[in-house]
């Protein structure tokens, strides 16, 4: 990281207290535990946001909105229009855009968090006007009051202030040519990108000026931000203006919450410049999401292909849930030339693949919400050259769609894709389980909480699965809603099983949840009031991508079920309920811990959660360390680093005297743990096992500690 000698005081304190932070800092969404889901109002204007966010975002599930640069920027005048891509060529950081003023954009702020919806802005830090442009000149001009020059070595922006000196001409004075973006990342971060003037961010002077467009906006009250272009900037440079930033306002966001940060990182596969060289600074645009699923809504790859999407999905490009930000289509790619992707214009296909978007886990998805085009720079709905072509703001339809005479798609109001964001909204934090394929064909249940099949094959889908759901009527939110007790569209009875059978139609889908059942949603079940606290800490050093899961049990005087899924009759099975408290990042225990509702020796359950498809190998462990400043941390380890942890309520009465057994199996390639000959343990609550085995030994209501092929044991008591 280079030195910030020109940032305030205040800021360079902030660098040295952070030089140990999270390396989650800014992959937290900030949004409302239940709003999952992001919006792109692509070049709306403030005061349209604003009501948006207070008449239909916060009414349907969406969390947050991605609003377009806020940032004065260029205007220019093409083919009687002016188009979109003036928005991404800055003059100043002064917030007068064509989207409104500063006033304007701080009022759109304060209401939209007031109902609960967060605002992420675009920022363009990479670069500022192309080449050669000059206010008053060609019919070029300003947002707002700026003038500048971007005549090749004069490049003045008074408005910041920047100067030539302030770009990276000095390194590169041409563009980025083609043959760059695969060998050589210098080139890529440096030159010009299509003509813009790049910035130098390693400048502390450049890292100061954006530092306070940046606190400026967080002041404000915004979430977060979307980073134009970042794979043409070092990621330490953009390091080192996060970390510069202020902490987000604590009346809105609790105390000490960092900015959420996603990154414009396009890779595919073939770069210098890669997506995982981001992943400290926040996550990452993943543009092989949308590739994945548009493939196959397409019909060039098979829908049942997607049952795994998530990490290591296709060999290359698919991250951690955290680092990822998952979308089908966005501003750019939905206008390129025989584009890979399905947009609005594909119509049903398109609303399958949003769909299966926000029914799946996988990231953190963002619904893009178009104009009507047919040009590639052409530019939102506007008043004509009469009012200096000021955008006009979208007018709705009876059913809360956009009406398409104004100009607007409104991708996120059409009734499929709104009823999937209420759907992701219902089954937040419950996993994926019981998945069901056939050709081109998908379905699979959300713990307790939903349903979701899709039918891109040919004919009606006409089948039986085990939704997980309590039994009751449902309303398919796919082809109408849950209405004064009865469904405006189909409904789908759950029996006493959770089974359900039902019709998918051609091209369609269905969906049902929590909510969308007759009657309201079922009370959460109920852990004994008997049933004892237990820890389970079990040490190994492990690689990223390995986990450890325990298997455990009675056998004393029993013979065990081999299985598969047979825990509610094998003898020596004892039922357990996951407690554990874990961060946001630890996905795979949050999934695998779901519906896991035994301690035993077969393996996975039934209907235990998946993470990302991918099935468990037994009872999940959480990783834990006691270093208090570390995200792992857990209060219950007074042990040290390496210590993969499980907190349960446990059924004591299935023990002997209070005692039972475990081992360790670690995935995906290491199986499992050796045989130990356990001796006497130590510790507050230690003791010797009361009988023979070459398991671990734990006591129910106990902290237990062991260590992977060790005979060693300590027990601790809880307090």
């Amino acid at each position: 990281m280079r030195l910030l000698a020109g940032l305030a005081l205040a800021q360079l304190l902030l660098l040295l207290a952070v030089a140990d932070r999270s390396p989650y800092w800014y992959d937290k969404t900030q949004t409302l535990v239940n709003r999952q889901t992001l919006v792109h109002l692509f070049e709306w204007k403030w005061t349209d946001i604003a009501n948006e966010c207070e008449s239909f975002l916060q009414h349907f599930g969406y969390g947050a909105v991605q609003v377009s640069p806020p940032n004065e920027h260029i205007t220019v005048v093409q083919n009687n229009d002016m188009p979109w891509w003036i928005r991404y060529q800055p003059v100043s950081y002064q917030l007068s855009s064509r989207s409104g003023s500063s006033q304007e954009f701080a009022d759109m702020v304060n209401r939209c968090n007031n109902v609960g919806v967060r605002i992420i802005v675009d920022i363009v830090l990479n670069h500022m006007v192309g080449v050669g442009q000059k206010s008053g000149q060609n019919g070029v001009g300003s947002s707002g009051p700026s003038s500048f020059d971007g005549t090749d070595n004069i490049e003045s922006f008074p408005g910041v202030p920047y100067g030539s000196g302030d770009t990276n001409d000095a390194r590169c004075h041409h563009d980025i040519d083609g043959s760059d973006y695969q060998n050589n990342a210098n080139n890529v971060r440096e030159c010009r990108l299509v003509g813009l003037l790049d910035l130098n961010q390693g400048s502390s002077y450049v890292q100061g000026k954006m530092v306070d467009y940046l606190n400026s906006l967080i002041d404000m009250g915004v979430a977060g931000f979307r980073a134009d272009a970042a794979k043409h900037m070092w990621p330490n440079d953009l390091k080192a203006i996060f970390d510069a930033t202020k902490n987000l306002r604590s009346d809105i966001f609790g105390q000490n919450q960092r900015a959420f940060i996603v990154q414009e990182v396009i890779d595919q596969g073939g770069e210098a410049t890669h997506w995982d060289e981001y992943i400290l600074n926040g996550r990452y645009t993943n543009f092989n999401y949308g590739a994945a699923v548009s493939r196959a809504a397409k019909g060039q790859s098979n829908w049942n292909g997607l049952t795994t999407l998530g990490p290591g999905y296709g060999g290359y490009g698919n991250g951690d849930d955290h680092d990822v930000l998952a979308f089908i289509d966005n501003h750019d790619n939905q206008r390129d030339d025989n584009t890979a992707v399905v947009t609005y214009k594909d119509g049903d296909r398109y609303k399958l693949a949003v769909a299966y978007m926000l029914a799946w886990t996988y990231g953190y998805p963002r619904v893009m919400s178009s104009y009507s085009f047919t040009d590639h720079n052409q530019g939102p709905p506007n008043n004509g050259a009469g009012n200096g072509f000021s955008t006009r703001g979208p007018s709705f339809n009876g059913d809360q769609t956009c009406n398409p005479n104004s100009g607007w798609v409104c991708e996120h109001r059409w009734p499929e894709i709104r009823a999937m964001a209420l759907f992701r909204s219902a089954c937040q934090g419950a996993a994926v389980s019981d998945l069901m394929t056939d050709n081109q064909r998908i379905a699979f249940a959300r713990e307790f909480k939903g349903y979701f099949a899709l039918n891109s094959g040919s004919g009606n889908w006409q089948f039986s699965g085990q939704t997980t759901l309590a039994a009751g009527t449902y309303c398919d939110v796919y082809s109408g809603a849950l209405n004064g007790g009865s469904c405006t569209g189909a409904s789908i009875t759950v029996g006493s099983d959770g089974r359900a059978s039902f019709n998918v139609p051609q091209s369609r889908a269905i969906a049902i949840h929590v909510n969308s059942r007759i009657g309201g949603a079922p009370p959460p079940p109920s852990i004994p009031g008997s049933w004892q606290t237990t820890v389970v800490f079990l040490k190994r050093s492990t690689q990223p991508g390995e986990n450890l899961f325990i298997r455990g049990g009675n056998t004393q005087g029993h013979t065990c079920s081999s299985g598969p899924f047979a825990q509610s009759s094998d003898p020596c099975a004892i039922s357990i309920a996951h407690t554990t408290t874990t961060p946001f990042v630890y996905a795979e225990y949050q999934s695998w811990s779901q519906n896991d509702d035994y301690l035993d020796f077969e393996g996975a359950e039934s209907n235990q959660g998946t993470h990302d498809g991918q099935p468990a190998f037994g009872s999940p462990l959480a990783y834990s360390t006691n270093d208090q400043n570390a995200v792992e941390y857990q209060p219950l380890n007074r042990y040290g680093p390496d210590y993969w942890m499980v907190q349960i309520q446990m059924d004591c009465s299935k023990t002997v005297n209070g005692w039972f057994e475990l081992k360790g199996y670690q995935s995906p390639d290491g199986g499992w743990e050796s045989d130990v000959n356990q001796a006497a343990c130590t510790g507050t609550g230690g003791g010797t096992k009361p009988f023979n085995s070459n398991n671990h030994v734990a006591r129910c209501g106990y902290v237990n500690v062991f260590i992977w092929g060790d005979g060693s044991c300590r027990i601790d008591r809880l307090s």
